[in-house]
């Protein structure tokens, strides 16, 4: 009789309070395959367990040792969230050849399409227009009868501009081939990016100045990484065109975010944004409700689809694991070292 798998899937509360829909669809997806224990590292300290019978985890809580992995000889693949420099445990499990599944892209199709969503907003201002239909101040005249847009600020269909992408990861490269779907010209930046990111999407490759200068519309999709802090900076920001939309998602630490709010309350920028420097933002900060910025409080990942795909990584990547295949979402040391290195060349 074949020995099915033993999966260990760890917590520390958030599974119930950031992930709701997670893990039933892990254990769906894995019960045909193998048994399943939950441990919440709450409750149970991982070092009491039975480790000689696990031979996968999926670590959403608390962290594996040197003792711990050396109880575990069945042990063949370890999955998870994290930040840029992989879990505690990544050099460990480098060691012992087990491959760490990053569920950190489970976001991805969520966050690009939000950005999507509000880059086209920005660009015909569909927000302002809810809200004064909402309220009661539309009436329907506008300042000519087949142009209703706001001259002041980039605007119109996308398919007319020229787009910049910085950031060609899971989410730049998605925007990236959509604006270039839908007829935009788009220009991207991205030293660690491979050539083929840039082919397969449409996007040509170019220098950060050059590309500053050129765009209509701006995507920043840069995690907050070492080599990636400020480096759109104030000289850079003030090479954008007057009336440039500025599109942010995930994070703002590649941005000078003082000289883009100075730009923006100066009536210059248009910003359209799911992120901020400071979160929540104060009910008094005085981005809010302006004419030329649409905002939303950094939900763009946060969808039942996002926690069903962090699920199907992290399972699908156990049973190729399991079936004796590579893993598809696998964390390199050379992904650690882009994510982490400060200097791009």
């Amino acid at each position: 009789m074949t020995r099915r798998k033993q999966v260990l899937l760890t917590d520390r509360g958030t599974l119930q309070r950031d992930w709701p829909y997670t893990r039933a669809r892990f254990e769906q997806r894995l019960a045909d395959t193998a048994d399943i224990t939950f441990a919440d590292v709450q409750e149970t300290n991982l070092a009491t367990l039975d480790w000689e019978t696990f031979d996968a985890v999926a670590l959403l809580g608390g962290d594996l040792d040197a003792s711990i992995l050396a109880r575990a000889p069945r042990l063949a693949v370890v999955g998870g969230m994290t930040d840029v420099r992989g879990p505690s445990c990544f050099h460990l499990l480098c060691a012992r050849n087990i491959p760490f599944i990053d569920g950190t892209p489970a976001w991805a199709q969520s966050v690009a399409e939000c950005g999507f969503g509000l880059i086209l907003s920005a660009l015909r201002r569909l927000p302002h227009w809810h809200r004064s239909l909402a309220d009661g101040s539309c009436d329907w005249t506008y300042a000519y009868g087949q142009f209703c847009d706001d001259p002041d600020f980039v605007n119109g269909s996308l398919a007319s501009k020229t787009v910049g992408v910085v950031g060609m990861g899971q989410i730049g490269s998605r925007l990236a081939t959509w604006c270039t779907t839908i007829g935009a010209q788009v220009l991207a930046h991205d030293p660690f990016a491979p050539a083929s990111r840039f082919t397969d999407s449409g996007a040509t490759a170019h220098h950060l100045d050059a590309l500053l200068d050129a765009v209509d519309v701006l995507i920043v999709a840069v995690p907050p990484t070492p080599s990636a802090d400020r480096m759109i900076n104030a000289e850079r920001i003030a090479r954008l065109r007057q009336g440039a939309i500025v599109a942010t998602m995930t994070r703002t630490a590649a941005l000078d975010v003082d000289t883009l709010r100075t730009r923006v309350l100066a009536n210059e920028i248009f910003w359209t944004t799911d992120v901020y420097d400071t979160e929540p933002l104060p009910a008094n900060d005085p981005i809010l409700g302006r004419n030329n910025v649409v905002h939303l409080p950094h939900i763009a990942g946060r969808t039942r689809d996002s926690n069903i795909c962090l699920a199907d990584i992290l399972a699908d990547d156990f049973i190729r694991v399991f079936a004796g295949d590579p893993p598809r979402h696998a964390l390199t040391p050379e992904a650690v070292n882009v994510r982490t290195n400060i200097d791009p060349g």
